[in-house]
């Protein structure tokens, strides 16, 4: 199998607008969710760096599309936070053209993975980005971010929730925490699986 060098992070590219690039050729890994739901420290965790992506307290500080180049093979790309309501409204609005006009015009995009707050759960914010990425036909994935603040008693409940009540599979669920790194080497396996996936099927 193929091995992939997550800690080998070749170049970062940035857009506040986003339009196919030649520099965009390598097939395409997106994190996606709410503002503040951890995505940067994700970030950080899966290619092992403290500060390659800004951590913040504040919600709402990646306001540009960032292309992490990850060992020449793909690029795990870091959307906006959606959902900030103290953001002005033109700041929502232009943050809502660069997402809609990355997912409705990517090409090399091949999974999303939304991550979700565990201890706050799917919000409506969220169905209706999920709603938007089934129109756009987009593969996705479910990452339940810091799994550390809650206890196993609620990992349960969250995962019969997902996969009873709303008909999500078990395997397109992933507890993660930055802080004690849980699920970090599932998600890299689960990564790779993804592109390797998209890559015998292009071939």
């Amino acid at each position: 199998m193929r091995h992939i060098n997550f800690n080998s992070v070749e170049r970062v590219l940035s857009f506040k607008k986003f339009e196919f690039n030649k520099e965009l050729f390598l097939p395409e890994i997106c994190f996606a969710g709410r503002s503040n739901v951890g995505k940067s420290s994700l970030v950080n965790s899966l290619l092992n760096r403290k500060d390659l992506a800004r951590v913040s307290k504040q919600p709402g500080q990646t306001k540009t599309i960032l292309f992490y180049r990850i060992d020449n093979f793909f690029s795990l790309v870091d959307v906006p936070g959606y959902g900030y309501a103290a953001l002005s409204k033109k700041k929502i609005a232009e943050m809502s053209m660069l997402l809609n006009s990355y997912f409705s015009s990517t090409k090399n995009l091949k999974r999303v993975y939304i991550l979700i707050d565990s201890r706050q759960g799917i919000k409506e914010i969220d169905i209706n980005f999920l709603d938007f990425l089934n129109q756009n036909k987009l593969q996705y994935n479910y990452i339940l971010t810091k799994s550390d603040k809650i206890r196993q008693d609620d990992k349960k409940k969250i995962i019969y929730k997902l996969t009873k009540e709303k008909g999500i599979p078990l395997f397109d669920i992933i507890f993660t925490s930055s802080k004690t790194k849980e699920g970090i080497k599932e998600l890299k396996r689960n990564i790779l699986n993804e592109l390797l996936k998209n890559e015998k099927c292009t071939k």
